[in-house]
């Protein structure tokens, strides 16, 4: 550049131009980050799911872990059942499934379903002459898991009516998967270290009870929370609220947004029945008035947490959230 003074001029003025916009880049940033929290409900439900598909656990207290919700030493979704194959197995293929119930005693998990007698299952399986390391397939990963052996295999076809379905268990000592590694069509917000086990992409779902009763106003039959199998309930807000929020504050616990949360054939399964919806219901009212970019042809209710600060949140915790940016 010259020296006269017209190259002066110009090279203080843009010295001075990108100075002036890194200051502003600054200042937007630091406004992102402390712009303040905001009471937008209080927390009405909560729900561990300690077998992936299975019936849940109603809570009135739980801890926050980096891999989901904790009760009693029990972390949700860290069991699952699986093919032959390896592949896991949901209510999308096996809509029975939501038959089996679970319920906690001391160190042991108890599986009941009707016409069987109780399968009970150690709350930490260790590897032994009954069990044995394995390998499961969430979505596109191969996770090891622990294999809980011939009897607990059994229980499961007989009552699911299946040949060489097996139940694994993520233990605390195996890898977990991460949530950033998951492929999606359109870009999602997870990070290194948000850590899940069975989990189809992260550790906790929320929802709110307004959403769910703003969509039962539109169906001819209503359904109820369990359809959504979300952890975190919330209500106080209005209808889809949740959608706008960027990080969740619930005491010391704190959430990071990291993508809706689409929704598949599973909705349609009537968790007391164990059947799906013939007309496909509550899915077909949800395409009508939920869908929206990037997520093409599947509809959105609720929202994907992660997990950064860790806390017992119970029922009737105050929710606050700070707002998406605009």
């Amino acid at each position: 550049m010259s020296d006269s003074p017209d190259g002066v001029t110009l090279a203080a003025t843009l010295a001075g131009a990108a100075v002036i916009k890194y200051t502003c880049l600054a200042w937007m940033e630091n406004k992102y980050r402390t712009r303040p929290y905001e009471k937008v409900g209080a927390v009405t439900e909560l729900y561990v799911f300690p077998t992936k598909s299975l019936g849940g656990l109603r809570v009135n207290s739980a801890e926050c872990t980096t891999t989901g919700l904790t009760y009693q030493g029990v972390t949700d979704r860290h069991w699952a059942v699986a093919a032959s194959n390896g592949v896991y197995v949901t209510q999308r293929q096996i809509p029975r499934m939501a038959l089996i119930s679970t319920s906690l005693n001391g160190d042991t998990m108890l599986l009941d379903a009707p016409g069987m007698p109780t399968l009970n299952i150690p709350v930490n399986p260790k590897q032994g002459p009954k069990t044995w390391v394995s390998k499961i397939k969430i979505k596109e990963e191969w996770s090891t898991s622990l294999d809980l052996g011939d009897e607990a295999a059994s229980w499961m076809d007989k009552f699911l009516d299946k040949n060489g379905l097996r139940v694994h268990f993520s233990s605390p000592e195996m890898g977990k998967r991460d949530a950033s590694n998951v492929t999606k069509l359109w870009q999602h917000y997870a990070k290194k270290g948000d850590k899940l086990a069975f989990s189809d992409y992260c550790g906790y779902m929320l929802m709110s009870a307004t959403s769910l009763a703003e969509l039962n106003k539109r169906l001819a039959e209503p359904v109820t929370m369990l359809n959504f199998r979300a952890n975190i309930v919330v209500d106080g807000c209005p209808a889809f609220d949740e959608d706008s929020w960027d990080e969740i504050k619930i005491g010391k616990a704190t959430f990071r947004n990291i993508d809706a949360c689409t929704r598949c054939i599973l909705v349609t399964v009537d968790p007391f029945k164990g059947v799906k919806s013939k007309d496909e219901e509550p899915l077909t009212t949800l395409k009508k008035f939920r869908l929206k970019p990037p997520y093409g042809p599947k509809p959105c209710l609720g929202i994907h947490l992660a997990n950064d600060d860790k806390d017992v949140i119970n029922v009737g915790d105050v929710v606050y959230a700070r707002r998406k940016r605009n």
